[in-house]
């Protein structure tokens, strides 16, 4: 063997072993600056309504909390619990006055500190998870490494301290009810998926399993529903005279389907039923519960240690209920990763499950960024440290979804559902290891899973920051949304004229809307000068656009001549059924430009098509 072949061998034991040291103090002191970071910089705008919303007890306002709130636009969708709790917390804030009524228009202090309530419950459910380890006879050790491991992965990291979730109070409370199901105190395990209940309804789904997985009495599994319903009901008492409870609570104040709490009815299929024009369709949620809460009834442990693989086992299986079978938001995936990583660490092979969790990331990723475009990506910068320096305006460069979004957003649910339903099937009790407190040899896969998780986030997000800081080029630029354009018939169009700032347009952005249904049809773009002569033109078949989507034409440089008017046509060349797509608009009576508005049914309108012309 060759001395120079000798040393690279060399370097890459030591390389390795570096990489496999166990646990230490530089690992944690990692995760802390990461999180700190990622705190600081970054936060999604859902935070800042339901933050927004609690002040409204601080005003005093306990029974006519919900109508109270709506005075000033801004509708609570939650039970109570979430206010409350947020309230509590807020008091600082409204004791100094920093925000003394109901609003989504946080200062980023007042940002900063609602989010910091639940990065605290965030890192006490590692300790938490520690003591679930403990329990299911991981040993200290391992135990320790397993709640690391949940706190660091990318998923969960990124819901927590980019995202700014706060469905980990739900989730501590869920939790603190599987710590009691497993020491077998019923009353305390009842008692914490009750409160978990009164934040989000989806902590059903894993009590009624695990409840009758355990219990076949039918009187006590009937006392112990009673029970877990006992202060959803007394929270529901209060309020329910409230109109904007009855409208916002129970389906986020829309239809039963598309609202949030009917998502379980998105995904079935049909089987002849049909009344009049609707026909009705079984729900393969609701059908695959069902079948799992039969399943657990009619099974019993052999011993205690099939007991607690199998606990992690029916877990895993009702979030690929949860969330293979149906719709969900990104920071929902949350609820399921302390199961995914508890069953891994049970599981004879565990570090295969820390490389899938990175390729989940990278495909959870590129999805989110197209999925909700201009929200749960670089737009995150908009509520963190650099939102004065931003302006609301971060995306209007570069966004992530023009750098990574290079898969087909159904191959990326497609792949993320069989992802899903892998942790959930190859994590029965027969994949266990014999002995859970064997020793795990995949430190370095933990550790790259975290910095690379994290990484495929927060690298594209600060490229688009770059970008926005470079020499402005937005031309023509309107984003103050009013209202719509509808366009809804074959020829119908609407048209915005601007003045040109550069030697060529290089991308037109503009949003639309889908008005609740699916669009089978095409819309056009063409972009003609003063003269009427076509400079661009681009078909787009609309079946697949989404509320609020923001479009873009790429022009790759189309000259124009500073100074010169050209204008931007959309028109309908296809509708079919029951057609119906917007652009959005502005206000009336716009000032400036009076050349640079729009044209819709052969008028000359007071108000501007909200698009942005790069130039």
């Amino acid at each position: 063997m060759s001395q120079k072949h000798q040393k690279s061998q060399a370097r890459s034991i030591s390389v390795n072993a570096i990489a496999e040291k166990p646990l230490l103090i530089w690992d944690y002191v990692a995760f802390a600056a990461i999180a700190v970071f990622c705190f600081l910089v970054f936060q999604q705008s859902d935070l800042l309504h339901t933050a927004g919303c609690s002040y409204g007890y601080l005003n005093g306002h306990f029974r006519d909390f919900y109508d109270y709130c709506g005075t000033f636009d801004i509708h609570p969708a939650y039970m109570p619990s979430f206010y409350l709790i947020f309230a509590i917390w807020n008091i600082p804030m409204r004791l100094f006055g920093v925000v003394t009524f109901p609003t989504e228009n946080l200062p980023v202090l007042a940002i900063l500190w609602a989010k910091l309530l639940p990065c605290l419950i965030y890192v006490a459910s590692g300790v938490l998870i520690y003591h679930i380890a403990i329990l299911a006879g991981m040993g200290s050790k391992k135990s320790k490494l397993c709640a690391y491991a949940c706190l660091t992965m990318p998923v969960a990291f990124y819901a927590q301290f980019i995202f700014g979730q706060y469905d980990i109070i739900m989730t501590f409370c869920v939790l603190l009810g599987v710590y009691y199901y497993l020491k077998k105190k019923d009353i305390w395990f009842i008692f914490w998926f009750a409160i978990a209940m009164t934040f989000k309804y989806s902590a059903l789904l894993i009590f009624a399993p695990l409840l009758l997985y355990r219990e076949k009495n039918v009187w006590k599994i009937i006392a112990s529903c009673v029970l877990l319903m006992v202060p959803f009901v007394l929270e529901f008492f209060v309020y329910r005279n409230s109109p904007v409870f009855q409208a916002y609570v129970f389906g986020f104040g829309g239809n039963a389907v598309s609202s949030p709490t009917g998502y379980i009815m998105n995904a079935g299929y049909y089987t002849g039923f049909e009344l009049s024009t609707f026909h009705y369709e079984v729900s393969f949620a609701v059908l695959a519960f069902g079948t799992l809460c039969a399943w657990c009834y009619f099974n019993k442990p052999t011993d205690d240690r099939n007991f607690v693989n199998t606990v992690f086992y029916i877990c895993c299986l009702a979030f690929f209920v949860l969330f293979g079978l149906s719709k969900w938001h990104p920071q929902w995936l949350l609820f399921a990763v302390p199961f995914w990583v508890i069953s891994s660490f049970l599981h004879k092979d565990t570090k295969i499950f820390m490389i899938l969790d990175l390729i989940f990331m990278l495909v959870y990723t590129i999805f989110n960024v197209q999925m909700i475009p201009n929200n749960v990506d670089q737009a995150m910068f908009n509520n963190g440290i650099l939102r004065s320096f931003v302006n609301g305006n971060i995306g209007t460069e570069l966004m992530m979804e023009d750098l990574i979004a290079k898969l087909d957003k159904s191959l990326c649910l497609s792949i993320l559902t069989m992802m899903m339903l892998v942790y959930a099937v190859f994590k029965h009790p027969k994949y266990c290891a014999q002995n859970p407190a064997q020793e795990v040899n995949c430190m370095g896969w933990m550790r790259t899973r975290f910095i690379g998780g994290v990484a495929i986030f927060v690298v594209p997000a600060f490229v688009c920051l770059m970008a926005y800081f470079k020499a402005p080029y937005a031309g023509y630029k309107v984003e103050n949304v009013y209202s719509q354009v509808q366009l809804c018939e074959l020829g119908d169009e609407v048209s915005q004229t601007f003045c040109a700032t550069g030697n060529s347009i290089d991308k037109i952005r503009f949003v639309a809307g889908v008005n609740d249904r699916v669009n089978k049809g095409y819309v056009k773009l063409t972009v003609k000068d003063s003269d009427d002569k076509i400079l661009y033109e681009q078909d787009w078949e609309t079946s697949g656009w989404l509320e609020d989507r923001i479009i873009t034409a790429n022009l790759n440089g189309v000259p124009t001549t500073p100074g010169e008017y050209y204008t931007a046509v959309f028109e309908v060349t296809q509708a079919n059924g029951d057609y119906a797509v917007s652009i959005y608009r502005s206000e009336d009576n716009v000032t400036g430009d009076k050349k640079e508005i729009a044209e819709a049914d052969g008028k000359k309108q007071s108000y501007q098509l909200e698009m942005i012309v790069y130039q």
